[in-house]
């Protein structure tokens, strides 16, 4: 099992890697694009999102429990949706210890929750004009329940998509090293076996994310990569 973990690792890294040097032109091209302009003071997004009337009565939170900044003792790891539009409201992911100290904060919108349902599961061929009036077709025949329904879903499988990763191979951790700020954090990795990492996507993207984990030395959640 440890083995598979390992290789699982080292293909992450190696994708992660081979891309690096594109990595801050291509997280501003994946930016989610349905913010469009700002008009005295008022975001305006497009039609599918400004027309979203799917809305959240009361704070939502739910969590889970995993070993992460301490060994002995599990973290809680929170989901907090604030009441409102979903197209303008804020979700906030944070980590708790068992003495009630938050170490680590993410702060996104709550459309990520709902963004994915605009896809439908087929593409038509035929040309841009074509693929954009089937894909106005198919979001406006999304009904509230089907809002509701695949927002529920999300919601309720947020913690699904935050991956812990085994730091085995130390060797092949090390060799990216060049390209990891925090180089007093990459030695307590390859000396402490125990730290725990975790890939946290960018939910305000398309795509990419960032490993995190936590520095015993430093006493705070670091930041070790971020990639497309």
């Amino acid at each position: 099992m440890k083995s598979n973990k390992a290789c699982i690792f080292l293909i992450i890294l190696t994708s992660l890697f081979a891309c690096n040097s594109n990595k801050k032109e291509n997280k501003l091209n994946s930016k989610n694009n349905d913010t469009l302009q700002v008009k005295s003071n008022k975001v305006v997004y497009e039609d599918k999102r400004e027309n979203l009337k799917l809305s959240i009565a009361d704070t939502i939170k739910i969590s889970n429990s995993y070993f992460f900044s301490n060994q002995d003792s599990k973290d809680i790891f929170q989901l907090i949706i604030n009441p409102g539009l979903v197209k303008n409201s804020k979700a906030e992911l944070q980590i708790i210890t068992v003495d009630n100290k938050i170490i680590y904060t993410q702060s996104f919108d709550a459309f990520y929750f709902i963004r994915e349902i605009y896809e439908p599961d087929t593409i038509p061929s035929g040309g841009q004009k074509v693929y954009e009036e089937y894909m106005e077709k198919h979001w406006k025949s999304l009904t509230p329940k089907q809002f509701e329904a695949y927002f529920k879903k999300n919601v309720d499988n947020f913690f699904g998509v935050i991956s812990f990763i085994e730091n085995d191979d130390h060797e092949e951790i090390k060799s990216w090293e060049e390209d990891i700020t925090d180089k007093k954090f990459i030695n307590e990795i390859l000396a402490n076996p125990e730290i725990k990492l975790i890939n946290i996507p960018c939910f305000d993207c398309d795509e990419g994310g960032k490993i995190i984990g936590y520095s015993l030395e430093q006493n705070k959640v670091i930041s070790l990569v971020e990639h497309d």
